[in-house]
């Protein structure tokens, strides 16, 4: 933003007020300075300050105050005050919040706001005659911004208001600028891994969504198995770790020889022996990864990369893990890989019906598998038909 002769903190605010105005007129372009608008419309520029106080004298005083350079919103009590949050959301920039009310009070609104979470972008300043020590320190706990007793000087509520504004303003611009910057590693990240997979694909004859069905299923098993059970720590943010290494499961199959990697018909003992050794390879090759030696992408890729042939019987390779023993990360990627390669047309066979495969893996045709993930397989597998279609 380029600003003549204005400081910052007043251009993140004027910036701040038309963003709120973006987000709450859909389909509309704001211009500052524009000629053509109606003075309803620049009255909407002004950001919405909520006054919640029982008193009609003092919702007053502070409109009086207030109005020449904000939009006034009153409400009478609590319950008032919870509605036009409930309309206007993060429409309005403030709360000025007297805490001694009829039908709820000040600290039942701050209650309400915590369990939430508005309190997190909309900043409360209290205006109340109560100044005990106690009644203060319980506001600032709730999460106020500030505490303003009665009787109270006007230049000082305008400026302390003025202030609070500003400091939320330049706070949800920097919580933006690195949730962007976040996103876009990130994003770049997936990108890569993604990449790295279809080569894989690729050289292995695939039709280049098996990485995309992995995906999903990882991620739809994983929110299903969270759902129906607190056995196993995961996070949403283990999900979506889970899901994105999940995408270099197959990676060592770089190692493997075209002759054997794309066969057309089925494998010799020694031939399925060779293809057994993508699940070691790949696991060394993440290994050699020294400059990434602890991040948490690298340990959860390398487990499934080593062990997603692994069975909860003990009957997998190539360690001959047992139950609980194989990552959690690892087993989930196993029964969605089965699945979609039970679903999909190979170079040696053609894909299977979805019901057919349901039947194969809960059948243990496929090897076995932890209970507790083929039941969430049967609970999602309508979700799962409509989702891979």
């Amino acid at each position: 933003m380029i600003c003549t002769d204005e400081i910052v903190a007043d251009a993140v605010l004027r910036a701040d007020s038309l963003m709120y105005i973006a987000k709450n007129r859909k389909n509309i372009v704001i211009i500052e300075n524009d000629e053509d608008a109606t003075k309803e419309e620049l009255d909407e520029i002004k950001q919405q300050v909520l006054i919640v106080d029982d008193a009609i004298l003092n919702r007053e005083l502070l409109s009086e105050m207030l109005g020449n350079d904000f939009r006034i919103l009153e409400a009478s009590n609590g319950a008032e005050c919870i509605e036009k949050l409930k309309e206007y959301g993060a429409g309005i920039s403030i709360v000025l919040l007297d805490m001694v009310m009829p039908v709820m009070d000040g600290y039942e609104v701050l209650d309400y706001m915590n369990k939430n979470h508005w309190i997190d972008d909309i900043p409360v300043i209290v205006i109340s005659g109560e100044d005990s020590e106690s009644y203060v320190r319980k506001a600032y706990e709730m999460g106020v911004s500030d505490y303003i007793s009665r009787p109270f000087d006007v230049k000082v509520v305008y400026q302390r208001v003025i202030n609070t504004i500003k400091l939320y303003a330049k706070q949800r611009r920097l919580i933006r600028m690195v949730t962007d910057q976040i996103y876009r590693r990130e994003n770049n990240n997936k990108i890569l891994i993604s990449i790295l997979s279809h080569i894989v694909e690729f050289r292995n004859g695939e039709s280049g969504s098996h990485v995309i069905h992995i995906n999903k299923l990882t991620d739809m098993l994983l929110k299903e198995l969270v759902g129906i059970t607190d056995r196993y720590d995961i996070t949403g943010d283990d999900i979506e770790l889970i899901a994105t290494a999940s995408a270099i499961h197959d990676i060592g199959k770089i190692g493997i020889d075209d002759a054997i990697l794309n066969k057309p018909g089925r494998l010799t003992d020694e031939e399925f022996e060779v293809m057994k050794t993508h699940t070691v390879i790949g696991a060394r090759m993440l290994d050699d990864l020294d400059a990434y030696k602890g991040e948490k992408l690298l340990e959860t890729a390398w487990q499934i990369c080593r062990w997603h042939h692994e069975r909860y019987d003990g009957n997998g390779y190539p360690d001959g893990l047992k139950g609980d023993d194989i990552p959690i990360s690892a087993q989930v990627v196993s029964v969605a890989d089965v699945y979609d390669a039970l679903t999909s047309n190979r170079v040696y066979k053609r894909a299977f019906s979805h019901e057919k495969a349901m039947q194969m893996i809960l059948d243990g045709e496929c090897g076995q598998f932890n209970p507790v993930l083929l039941q969430c397989l049967v609970n999602i597998q309508d979700r799962i038909k409509a989702g891979l279609d």
